[in-house]
Parts: structure tokens; C-alpha cells; sequence
């Protein structure tokens, strides 16, 4: 008895802990902090830029929406400074009016509105990559035309490496990569702690319990994180690992892609063991750890488990009866 309640209040104590950081960080209660203004821009613009994917996009659609986007880019400047979440959001505005335009039915008080934006802060030539763009099955068929069965079937949880640590043009070409993750109203939320120093890594490993058989064989670590600054509703409580644990199989994935080996190192740890990985990385309290993980040059030869997949049936329901 007594067992059982010294879990349920470490269980509690805990969840409070949580519940805190997503409290302070995320708006769902109070919005003021510049990336709680970032991510309502990206809300919004996402919003727009939506639409315009849709395959019969209607007509005056988002004309509110719009407005709200340039208000907020105009308070945003005053206080801040232009940066690429405000580049984005003109970029795609240009390309909504230039479709209503296109369409034979502009938007003039809009169109003046974002040219007056752009150019009073000097962003007239704001970067491309709003909107929507125009892609074709052909093109994505010949980018897909590889054995993905394969590559999945010959990706594996490496515990064994070479000596040398990943070289730092590759961490970046993979984490770049990483970040074509979806992830909720692209407000982007992952952030990578990567570190390629020997000393470093030790370090930071031994915080987590579940290396210890294969430490000194890693000299490459990263740690995944999700900024929940960007999260505003209740609903969004799990949003963070939502977006993490996409983010982080993508990152999986591209050193699998560029014949590296990686693993998972859990992160589902008590808050004091959190706190003092914080601590080690400064880490900042909006910021949610997802996971880490190890990452190295692969030997020639080595061993894996097999860690058997469940059948098919267990895992797909096809179908399934509505209620």
C-alpha cells in the first residue's frame, strides 16, 4: 500500500512538472513572448497557404485571415525585427493576391497593404517559398524510385561503430533534411543539440542509463527537442512529441540515407533526471526533450537484434465497422 502510494505521488509530481513547463511556454494561456507571436504569423499564413492547395480554391477565400496576418507582421516588426517567418508570410501573401489577380478577381486594398508592408521594411524582394507551387506525379515517382522496403528492412538499431566521430557537413546535411518532417501548421518546432566532440559526448550520454553497454563506441550524440513556445491550445498538450517524434525519424532516416548507423536512446525519464540534462545543455525551459540519439560510421561487419515485428494483423485494422 504504502508502494503504491509513494508511485502515485512521485506519478503526480511529475505530471505537475510537465504540466508546468507547457503552462509557462505554450499560449494556450497568455501570448507575448516573440516566438508565441511567430507562431501565431505561421498559423495563420499555414492558413492561407493551405488553401491554395485545395483543388478548387475559392475565391476571396482568407480575405480576413489576410488582414489579420498584415496587422500582426506590422505590431511583430515594431517590436522585433523582419525575419524569415515575416519573409514567409509576404511571400505567400504575394502569391495569394497574384492568384486572385490571375483569377480575374484582385484584391486591391490587400495588394496595397502587403506592398506598403514590404517596402516600408524593406522587403520587397522577400524570399520565395510562400504559397503554393505546382508539382507533378511524374516528378515525385522518379525522386520516390528506390526500394523503400529495403531501405527500411536494412535500417537497424547500430550499437557498434567505427572510430571518428559523423563530420559536421554531414550532421548538417541530415538534420537539413530532417526538417521536411511535417509538422503542425509548419510552425517548426524541433530543435537539434548535436554534438560531435568525444568528451562532450560522454558527457552528455551519461545521463542516459540505456547506453551504458555501447558508451565509449559513440562519439557522435544528438538531442531532439520541440519548443512548445509555438503550441496555443490545450488540445496541442502533446503536440510537442508529436512533431519530435516525426522530426526525429526523419533525422533516422537521413543518416540510414548517407550509410550510417544511429539508435535511439530513450528519453522517458523522471524530472530530475531531465532537469540535470537541461543543466548540462542549457537547455531552456520551453523546450521539451524528446529523445536522443547515437550516431556513428559503421563497422564492416557486426550485430544487431533482430527485435521480431509484430504480424500484420496486430497492427493494421482495415476498415474498421463505424459505431
Amino acid at each position: 500500500m504504502l508502494t503504491s502510494l509513494r508511485a502515485r505521488l512521485a506519478l503526480a509530481r511529475n505530471a505537475f512538472y510537465d504540466y508546468r513547463r507547457y503552462a509557462r511556454s505554450s499560449f494556450a494561456i497568455t501570448s507575448s513572448g516573440r516566438e508565441n507571436r511567430r507562431a501565431i504569423i505561421r498559423i495563420l499564413t499555414h492558413y492561407i497557404e493551405g488553401g491554395m492547395s485545395f483543388p478548387d480554391v475559392r475565391l476571396g477565400y482568407g480575405q480576413e485571415k489576410a488582414r489579420s496576418i498584415i496587422a500582426k507582421l506590422r505590431a511583430y516588426i515594431a517590436d522585433f525585427e523582419p525575419d524569415e517567418t515575416v519573409q514567409w508570410a509576404i511571400a505567400t501573401l504575394r502569391d495569394y493576391l497574384d492568384y486572385h489577380r490571375a483569377k480575374g478577381a484582385p484584391l486591391p486594398d490587400l495588394e496595397e497593404a502587403v506592398e506598403q508592408l514590404g517596402c516600408q521594411f524593406e522587403l520587397a524582394e522577400a524570399a520565395d517559398g510562400g504559397g503554393s507551387e505546382l508539382v507533378t506525379a511524374d516528378a515525385i515517382r522518379a525522386a520516390a524510385d528506390v526500394d523503400f522496403t529495403a531501405f527500411l528492412n536494412n535500417r537497424h538499431s547500430v550499437r557498434q561503430y567505427r572510430p571518428g566521430p559523423v563530420d559536421d557537413a554531414v550532421i548538417r546535411k541530415a538534420v537539413a533534411n530532417a526538417q521536411q518532417s511535417p509538422n503542425v501548421c509548419n510552425r517548426q518546432t524541433c530543435r537539434v543539440y548535436a554534438l560531435n566532440r568525444r568528451e562532450d559526448v560522454q558527457r552528455v550520454l551519461a545521463y542516459q542509463a540505456g547506453n551504458a553497454g555501447f558508451r565509449q563506441e559513440i562519439e557522435t550524440v544528438f538531442v531532439i527537442t520541440s519548443n512548445m513556445e509555438h503550441l496555443n491550445l490545450i488540445g496541442e498538450r502533446y503536440q510537442g512529441w508529436i512533431d519530435g517524434g516525426i522530426f526525429a525519424m526523419t533525422l533516422a532516416l537521413s543518416l540510414h540515407a548517407e550509410g550510417l548507423g544511429a539508435c535511439f536512446l530513450n528519453w522517458s525519464v523522471e524530472m530530475e533526471q531531465d532537469r540535470a540534462l537541461r543543466r548540462c545543455l542549457a537547455i531552456p525551459d520551453n523546450e521539451l526533450v524528446i529523445t536522443m540519439m547515437s550516431a556513428g560510421h559503421l563497422k564492416d561487419e557486426f550485430r544487431v537484434p533482430v527485435s521480431q515485428r509484430k504480424p500484420l494483423e496486430d497492427v493494421l485494422i482495415l476498415n474498421p465497422p463505424l459505431t
